[in-house]
């Protein structure tokens, strides 16, 4: 069973708990002219990672993700389509994941068990804002798997620690939902594709997701995006509804159906929260923004029960900061 029970009280790891300050963080930041991946310490001082070059506009970093072994994944469009590379943690050089010319535009790299990567993909050749299917590869860029063959755009993969799940974003039901592939190891992991956004709705229950070719339904009802697993197997994502900012919402199994909880407050994140991130000492690192007067965005953090509540953006600062950029 993927997930665990989801109540009242607080659920998740540090729930109640104070934020860590110690461990480094990433963020997407034009604060040097250009968009860039940058580590952040405690004690708020910043290093450029994956670009020896801090304000070159011709080319756009962006879309971290830190793996098991400390490196850090991203996504830049330096030779021409975004690529994936890695770097090392607190470096500037970085390698492909994928040879040049053998790929085509990926992104929204995220961990998948100890020694994979899980992303999104549109294929050679494809117009900008084309549908993407979901891939799989080793970290030395090998064994490359397909594992969505939808018609509609998939996208915002998260994977879990042992490897064989990955929940996601797709609008093959009409609106961004979050799906649910729980095994990657069966022939068609595909065929088994939960909408989880139908499931913790209305209290409606979880239905298959159209098979590849189908056209999608037309559902209403919220928007959700950018899921992360937790180490409980509950899962930390945004929802919007009816056209309001987004929030930070966690859901779970309860019973026989699906739970969530609003873990940030609109009283007191206006511009919503959004990209949710997940710290080493579980606490969560989201996206707030814009704000109206400047067009600025600024990254917070905040436990997974929605305590403690905490601006890491400098505060008054004149560039925005992401926590992955996805756009």
């Amino acid at each position: 069973m993927l997930f665990i029970a989801c109540g009242g009280a607080p659920v998740g790891p540090a729930a109640g708990g104070a934020p860590g300050v110690g461990a480094p963080f990433l963020v997407v930041s034009d604060r040097g002219g250009a968009w860039r991946v940058y580590e952040v310490g405690a004690d708020g001082a910043s290093r450029l990672i994956g670009s020896p070059e801090i304000s070159d506009t011709a080319y756009q970093d962006g879309m971290p993700a830190r793996l098991p072994d400390n490196r850090i994944v991203f996504v830049s469009d330096r030779d021409g389509a975004p690529a994936l590379y890695l770097a090392a943690p607190g470096s500037r050089a970085a390698a492909r994941l994928f040879e040049a010319g053998s790929d085509g535009a990926d992104s929204a790299p995220a961990p998948l068990g100890p020694d994979r990567v899980v992303f999104a993909r549109r294929g050679r050749g494809a117009s900008s804002g084309s549908p993407r299917d979901l891939y799989s590869a080793r970290l030395d860029g090998t064994d490359l798997r397909r594992l969505t063959s939808n018609p509609a755009d998939e996208g915002a993969p998260s994977g879990s620690r042992d490897g064989r799940a990955v929940v996601f974003v797709s609008d093959r039901a009409g609106a961004p939902h979050l799906f649910l592939i729980a095994d990657l190891t069966v022939s068609d992991p595909e065929a088994g594709a939960i909408d989880l956004s139908t499931a913790s709705s209305g209290g409606r229950r979880a239905e298959r997701a159209g098979a590849a070719g189908e056209a999608p339904a037309t559902l209403s009802g919220p928007v959700d995006g950018g899921p992360i697993l937790l180490a409980d197997q509950s899962i930390i994502f945004s929802r919007s509804s009816r056209g309001a900012p987004p929030q930070l919402f966690l859901a779970g199994r309860a019973g026989s159906g699906m739970a969530i909880r609003q873990v940030t407050d609109p009283l007191t994140l206006r511009y919503g929260a959004r990209e949710p991130v997940l710290r080493e000492d579980g606490s969560i690192l989201f996206v707030t923004g814009p704000v109206p007067e400047t067009g600025l965005h600024a990254v917070y953090e905040v436990t997974a029960g929605g305590f403690n509540l905490n601006r890491l953006s400098r505060d008054h600062a004149r560039y925005s900061d992401f926590t992955r950029h996805l756009q």
